[in-house]
Parts: structure tokens; sequence; C-alpha cells
């Protein structure tokens, strides 16, 4: 009786030991692809992209107000507030198709002509925070 209570404990233990190295290992386990995190005060860009050179596919024209090419696996998720509004865009390429799904204050909007004047107010800034290119390819 007493061996059994024994093996049961150090079961329990052995388990317990796999368990910490399991959670260890997974700690250093990263999944495959590039990301950027920019998290200031009142700015947050989060790029992701299938690998670096991807990332560096993104390109804006040459006077910093418009995106011209956003490549496929690639997003761009960006989050500005101050004290009146609080502005998300996540930018994607959906079937050759660049997609911008933009929020302001948390209301879903259509990315129309005040919206798209916005987004290009804070390009010059994402491409210097970020460093993106920008002007013909």
């Amino acid at each position: 009786m007493k061996q059994g209570k024994q093996m049961s404990v150090f079961l329990k233990v052995r388990l317990v030991i796999l368990a910490c190295l399991s959670l260890a290992l997974s700690a250093c386990v990263t999944l495959p692809g590039h990301r950027q995190t920019i998290d200031e005060e009142n700015f947050c860009l989060n790029i992701t992209a299938p690998s670096l050179a991807i990332k560096n596919e993104i390109r804006f024209n040459a006077e910093k107000t418009e995106l011209l090419f956003m490549p496929k696996g690639a997003q761009l998720e960006f989050v500005v507030s101050d004290s009146l509004e609080k502005h998300q865009l996540s930018v994607l390429n959906h079937q050759e198709t660049v997609v911008y799904d933009y929020r302001l204050n948390g209301r879903k909007l259509t990315f129309g002509a005040r919206e798209k004047d916005w987004f290009a107010s804070q390009i010059p800034l994402i491409i210097n925070k970020a460093g993106l290119k920008h002007g013909p390819v």
C-alpha cells in the first residue's frame, strides 16, 4: 500500500515537471513571420507580414499621402487617440484588393474622403516610425 502511494506521488511530481518544461519551452517558440510594434502614448502601430522582405514591400506614394501597395499576407493596424477621438484602422490585402477597416470611437465607418484625409495626415508619422518606403518602386 505504501509503495502504491509513493508511486502515485512520483507520477504527480513527474507530471508537474513535464508541465513546467512544456510551459518553459512554449515560451521560446515564436510563430513564423515578421512583427513590428510601436506603442507610444497615443500612437500604436502593429505591422505583421510573412517576412521582413514582404513587410518592406509596403509602399506609400512620394507625397506620403496614400498607400500604393500592400503585399499579400501583410497587415497594418493603427490606433491614434486624443482627448476627443480614437481612430482605429486596419489595412490588409484581400484577394488583390486593399481593404480598409476604419473605426472612430469604436464605431465602424466607411473609409470615405474624411477618413482618407485623416489617414493621409498620419502617413508621414507611420513611415518615419516604422521605416517603411515611399516613392517609386
